[in-house]
């Protein structure tokens, strides 16, 4: 069940750091946890409508949905994460970007969330879960780091039957994963009335191997694949392609200029977590 408000006297085990990215200032676990490239690439390739609903399923210190939320100014992001340091980050970072009145966070087991979300609600659910099936390679010691890399509580069934219960008709799943792992993540969505429509590799330079995959998938949606162009993340070692690093540096597609914040309160304010408890939503979607 999700958690209720949590209390701003709580000491924080682990020391946040404080890193820019893309036009935001996140925190995240000074041990631990470490939010990659993956969200960026992802909050590039998904493109929500305005006005668009978005549930981010297992949003860690809630990149993607900041990113989504600052670059589309309509739409409202909930995220859901279990790990109850990373909810606090995540609910700390959309405060210091001015934007916790769109970005909302529920601390809960994402397996549960057709049971306190509204059902066929949200129009976008973006995902970028553990890659590794559970007792798959190496293990990292860190709590944190295996379960954002091992499938020890959330896999791609679990992944696409979740989806499936919360997007309406017409809405959409955006997902990264890895390229190996793609077969089994179509027929997962696929058993779920989930029909992949757009599909994009990434590979690490232009001559090598795809690692990583993007993938949108369409409730309901009609068959018809469109495979995109891959995405290079190198143009050369030590280098982001032109690309990422527009992802990277949104200002260097505005004329160099950077964008200006939302307002809101600073850093210094990160104990004010704005996590969504159970009974501020209802059935209607209040306050999603």
């Amino acid at each position: 069940m999700p958690s209720s408000k949590c209390s701003s006297a709580s000491p924080a085990p682990n020391p946040p750091i404080s890193r820019p990215a893309a036009g935001l200032t996140l925190t995240q676990p000074e041990r631990g946890y470490r939010y990659s490239l993956d969200p960026f690439l992802l909050a590039g390739f998904s493109r929500p409508r305005p006005r668009e609903h978005i549930l981010d399923l297992g949003a860690g210190a809630g990149v993607i949905g900041l990113l989504l939320a600052r670059s589309h100014p309509t739409v409202r992001v909930v995220g859901v994460e279990l790990q109850p340091e990373l909810a606090r980050h995540a609910a700390a970072n959309a405060l210091a970007n001015g934007l916790a009145d769109r970005c909302h966070l529920i601390r809960a087991d994402l397996r549960e969330a057709p049971r306190f979300l509204p059902t066929e609600h949200f129009h976008r659910v973006v995902a970028n879960p553990p890659f590794r099936k559970a007792g798959s390679g190496a293990t990292p010691p860190d709590p944190a780091r295996a379960a954002a890399r091992h499938e020890a509580t959330f896999g791609i069934a679990d992944l696409a039957r979740v989806a499936a219960a919360l997007l309406r008709f017409g809405g959409a799943l955006d997902v990264i994963h890895i390229a190996g792992r793609l077969p089994e993540l179509i027929v997962a969505l696929a058993a779920n009335g989930l029909e992949v429509k757009e599909l994009r590799f990434v590979a690490p330079f232009p001559a090598t191997p795809p690692r990583l995959c993007l993938v949108s998938a369409v409730k309901g949606g009609r068959p018809g694949l469109r495979v995109l162009p891959p995405l290079v993340v190198h143009d050369r070692p030590g280098r982001y392609a032109d690309e990422v690093l527009a992802l990277l540096h949104p200002e260097r597609r505005k004329g160099g200029r950077a964008e200006k914040t939302l307002g809101g309160n600073q850093l210094r304010h990160r104990d004010n977590w704005t996590i969504l408890p159970r009974t501020e939503i209802d059935d209607n979607g209040a306050g999603i």
